[in-house]
């Protein structure tokens, strides 16, 4: 046990004091050694100052940190944070620490620690809950909160817990629900509510009778549940990219679908019949709080969600106001051929704007949505262009009467009719067309090309005017 009888959190004095972490301190002011530490915050990324905190001991085996440039940049968000200092874990990446990082270190100001290969980061945020419950178990009602995030409890089991402690009802609440109408807008305390901040987007909400908490009490709280979130909503990320590799693995034919059995089984999905729908990227967190009895995954280009049916894919749709594709029935030795199906309607429905299903995708529209601008620029380039050349006499009405021939089916006798023309001049403007471009739009075959020419002419018309505006 990490001996702090004065201060609630550990410092780095107390760390490396304690022959447990075999830390080494190669750069530290005495301020620093002195400073408390509020958590710490593992991470292997340049730039981690969107994860991390003021006073926290940002740990890293430095994967990151191999160019000197990069480990300059890591050195001076960790200040810009106002973090405690750096924790480098040797063995895995660095056998001894690397210049740069102890020149940037000095530079900047930051105290840097190294442990010893073969002790765990965990062990350190064990002793900072030990050390926090040692000094404030007996008066203090938050112990049994670090208690439940030193053994990994959820968010969960802590409001249960702290509405024991204070008395009254605990909630998390959306910033834009905040009952707020103070100038910092970030809390109202009356006698019968207290709010705190929770993190950017959400408050922790007191709400009961007779006399609130102590704010302090709250916001400490608050702090301990933010930690136990965030490594919650951590590991439910990985999980999602774990099942996604799988599912990649899958698709690949690199792996048996029956792989994924010990996922589907815990969401009680019929392996017999599985809908799989297909999410932009992006979206996993948001999706897998909405979806119940489902299985999520998160790949590089999609989120995909296995289900029973699309039916409760669809309401969800209609909250989050995203457009999803989802694929037909199918059984688990399918399943590749299902996320192929929902990546298709994905596609055709970011396009259209709307929800897409399979029964979308068996149309020539469809068929040509899914086709890149380049696989269809030939067919413009080939027969709709030579048709609108200068040189050509006439080009528009013969475009003109080859769409609306085409939209008629073929028949010359209705496109005659539909321009109010004399049916031979329908067919002189047809033999035009195949003397331009080399296609008889009275063949079959021929006729099947035009068209996918005059699609693809549209449409690209189309992305130019909406580029344009």
């Amino acid at each position: 046990m990490i001996d702090s009888p004065v201060a609630q959190n550990a410092t780095i004095g107390d760390l490396a004091a304690d022959p447990r972490f075999g830390l080494t301190v190669i750069e530290a002011r005495q301020e620093a050694l002195e400073r408390p530490i509020s958590w710490i915050h593992v991470t292997e990324v340049v730039d981690p100052r969107p994860h991390i905190r003021e006073d926290e001991l940002i740990c890293t085996v430095g994967a990151a940190l191999v160019d000197p440039r990069e480990a300059a940049r890591f050195v001076q968000a960790v200040h810009d944070a106002g973090c405690v200092g750096v924790c480098l874990g040797l063995g895995e990446v660095h056998t001894e620490v690397p210049a740069a990082l102890e020149r940037a270190c000095r530079r900047w100001g930051v105290a840097l620690l190294v442990m010893a290969h073969g002790v765990p980061f965990r062990a350190i945020s064990d002793a900072l809950v030990e050390t926090r419950m040692q000094s404030s178990r007996s008066a203090d009602p938050l112990a049994g909160a670090l208690e439940l995030l030193r053994t990994g409890a959820g968010a969960f089991d802590m409001l249960a817990l702290i509405a024991d402690e204070l008395g009254g009802r605990i909630d998390i609440a959306h910033r834009s629900d905040s009952s707020a109408d103070s100038a910092e807008g970030r809390h109202r305390e009356s006698a019968s509510l207290v709010e705190v901040e929770l993190d950017d987007a959400e408050l922790l909400r007191w709400s009961g009778e007779g006399s609130p908490p102590d704010r302090a009490l709250l916001e400490r709280f608050a702090r301990v549940l933010h930690i136990a979130r965030r490594a919650e909503l951590a590991q439910e990320s990985s999980a999602r990219r774990r099942v996604g590799q799988l599912m990649s693995l899958v698709v690949e034919g690199l792996a048996h679908p029956a792989a994924l059995m010990p996922d589907l089984d815990p969401a009680g999905l019929d392996s017999e019949r599985l809908v799989v729908s297909a999410w932009p990227e992006g979206t996993g967190a948001l999706v897998a709080r909405q979806h119940s009895g489902a299985v999520v995954a998160e790949t590089a280009r999609d989120v995909l969600v296995v289900t029973q049916d699309d039916g409760q894919a669809r309401d969800i749709s209609d909250r989050l106001q995203l457009v999803f594709g989802y694929s037909s029935p199918v059984g688990l030795t399918e399943l590749a051929h299902g996320i192929a199906e929902a990546r298709a309607t994905l596609m055709l429905a970011r396009r259209r704007g709307s929800i897409a299903g399979p029964e979308t995708l068996a149309t020539l529209a469809a068929l040509l949505e899914q086709q890149p601008r380049s696989r269809l620029q030939p067919f413009i380039a080939q027969l709709v262009r030579p048709l609108l050349g200068e040189e050509v006499r006439g080009g528009p009405d013969l475009l003109y009467t080859l769409r609306v021939f085409i939209e008629q089916g073929g028949s010359i006798a209705e496109t005659a009719a539909r321009q109010f023309l004399h049916v031979n001049t329908v067919r002189h403007r047809l033999a035009r067309v195949r003397d331009v471009v080399g296609r008889d739009p009275l063949a079959d075959g021929d006729r099947t090309d035009l068209a996918i020419a005059l699609w693809a002419h549209d449409h690209s018309t189309r992305r130019s005017e909406s580029t344009a505006r």
